[in-house]
Formats: structure tokens, C-alpha cells, sequence
């Protein structure tokens, strides 16, 4: 799937709209068949970021460059985390759940004619993945993980193809409800390095690469659409202590940083290959203090950017 495809999708909307009554109907319904497909194969590539697992989960907001009316286009949370169930019983449990919002404005070109038109898609998407962790050395693990996804992507694009079809009287089960239910499996694969040093200097790296096929489910199977969700992603994280306390507890300095490859459908949606980021913030020690069950708490500031994009996010975290 291309970025072209979103603008053919418009395209064919807009056709939709200044097709004459007396057009046959089998020649509409092939029209609009294409366009709903184009749309929901673009849907599930923007759902694709809410769904894939990320080491960094917090709140980001990114200017991809394709609203002139918005600073920032993209907007993206997920909340998070994994853990190994025991140091004998080596099983990884991880759980996701991510939203996001991207506002493109896609220029339509009809002749001399110029119309702009928004998408709007939002998107909200749980992930759960398990999987097993083989200790290559005390410090050193790899972890191969298996994930079921399951999202709703939603375009106010949607509303108005779905008020096309009914005026056209062209039926239109995925769109009945202004959107796209879509279920996810696949899986990734981890090298996870992390190593503690006396003088509390800690160092945490992983390699991921995770891959997630999105089809529509539940009353959207009729719909023939797929995206697949891929990133490789190298992520490393260095606390410093810095003789500080709060609370009573010492308190860490963390730098962070990590570059990721999008060779799937969501780097074609924002025109990107890679990302990079690059994060700073503080890690509080909580492990003696009245907080039940949390050992550290951590704020993080990151700076995102790529070849045509750029943007932040805040993170805060908690380890148990």
C-alpha cells in the first residue's frame, strides 16, 4: 500500500459524489468498492502505530508536514509494559493499549480544480503478547514474544462515504458503523541486554523487530483490506546517579536513545522510513518508601524526528 492510494481513495469519493443517478449500478458499486478498500487499507496502516508495542510507551505529538493548518498532525499515546513471571518459570507477559490521531489534509486535483480534503483518522488498539526468554548470559536474553491485537480506526472520511453509499443506494456493510473493527496477530523477536553496576550506573539496549498483520474482523470481514505493522527498533537507556535524594531516595539522571525502520504500510502512511529519538529525564527509587508494590518511577522528555517529520512526547513509567 502506497500513499497514492489514500489520494486514488479521494479521488474515487469525489467521483462517487458527482456520479449521475442514471450511472448502472454495478459500475458505481465497483467505484466505491475500490475507495472503501483504498480507505480501509490506509485506516489500518494509521492503526497499525496504536497497536505495535513500544519500550518508550508515553504521549507524542509529530508534525509530519501534511496539515499547513496544524502544528502538530499526529498524535499518539499508548500505556504499557511487560514482565517475566519468575527467574524459574521464564515466560514474558506483555499488554499494551494505544491511541492515536492523524490529521492529514490530502490535496485533490480535478482539472483546474483544487479541493482539499481531511481524514481525521483516530484509532484505539490493545495488544497482548507471550513469549519465552532464553538467557544467553546473566546480563544477555532473548525473547521471541507471540501477539493478538485487537482495534477500532475510525475517519470522519468514513461518515461521509458511508452517506454516499446510502445516496447512491449502494450497500456498505464496513461502513455502517462510520468505521473499521480489525483484529491483529503476529509476533516479535527481542535481544534485551540490561546490566547494573555497584556504583548504581545502570544499562538497559534492545534490538526488536515486531510484525503485526491488521485485518477487518466481526461485521467488517466482507471488507478485503490488510496492513501489516513492522519496526525494528534499536532502544538503549543510561541512568547516572547523581548523589541526589527525594523522598529520601536517591534519584538517577536517564538519557535515552533510539532509532526505528518502518519498512511497512506505516511508514508509507507518513512518508517515512525511520524515526529517531532522543529522550532525557529523572528515575526516582521508591523500593523503601510507603508507594505499595512500585520499586521506581521515571519522567522522560523525547524529541522524535525523521527525514519530513518532526516532534515530542512525555513519558512516565513505573517499575514493580
Amino acid at each position: 500500500m502506497h500513499r497514492s492510494v489514500i489520494q486514488t481513495a479521494a479521488g474515487l469519493i469525489l467521483l462517487g459524489l458527482a456520479a449521475p443517478a442514471a450511472a448502472g449500478n454495478s459500475d458505481l458499486e465497483q467505484l466505491f468498492g475500490a475507495a472503501v478498500r483504498a480507505q480501509a487499507e490506509s485506516a489500518l496502516a494509521v492503526l497499525g502505530f496504536a497497536t505495535v508495542p513500544s519500550e518508550t510507551a508515553s504521549g507524542l505529538a509529530l508534525d509530519t508536514g501534511q496539515n499547513p493548518n496544524r502544528t502538530y498532525d499526529f498524535v499518539a499515546g499508548q500505556f504499557g509494559g511487560g514482565f517475566r513471571w519468575s527467574d524459574s518459570i521464564p515466560i514474558y507477559l506483555e499488554g499494551y493499549l494505544g491511541y492515536n490521531r492523524y490529521d492529514p489534509v490530502l490535496i485533490v486535483t480535478q482539472g483546474a480544480q483544487t479541493s482539499q480534503l481531511p481524514l481525521k483518522w483516530t484509532s484505539v488498539a490493545a495488544t497482548g503478547g507471550v513469549g519465552y526468554e532464553f538467557d544467553l548470559s546473566p546480563y544477555l536474553v532473548l525473547r521471541p514474544l507471540v501477539h493478538i491485537a485487537l482495534g477500532r480506526v475510525q475517519s470522519d472520511v468514513s461518515v461521509g462515504t458511508q452517506a454516499i453509499a446510502n445516496r447512491l443506494g449502494l450497500e456498505s456493510d464496513a461502513l455502517k458503523n462510520g468505521g473499521v473493527t480489525a483484529g491483529g496477530l503476529g509476533g516479535s523477536l527481542a535481544l534485551v541486554f540490561n546490566r547494573r553496576w555497584e556504583n548504581d550506573y545502570e544499562f538497559d539496549a534492545s534490538l526488536r523487530y515486531t510484525d503485526i498483520s491488521l485485518r477487518p474482523i466481526a461485521g467488517n470481514r466482507d471488507l478485503v483490506a490488510e496492513a501489516r505493522a513492522q519496526t525494528a527498533t534499536l532502544w538503549t537507556r543510561l541512568r547516572i546517579p547523581t548523589g541526589k535524594e527525594a523522598f529520601g531516595r536517591p534519584v538517577r539522571t536517564v538519557a535515552e536513545l533510539s532509532g526505528s525502520y518502518l519498512p511497512g504500510d506505516q511508514g508509507e502512511i507518513i512518508r517515512e522510513s525511520w524515526l529517531a529519538q532522543v529522550g532525557a529525564g529523572g528515575e526516582i527509587d521508591l523500593g523503601e518508601t510507603w508507594v505499595p508494590w512500585v520499586t521506581t518511577t521515571r519522567l522522560m522528555l523525547r524529541y522524535t524526528w525523521g527525514e519530513h517529520l518532526k516532534g515530542y512526547s512525555i513519558g512516565i513509567a513505573a517499575s514493580f
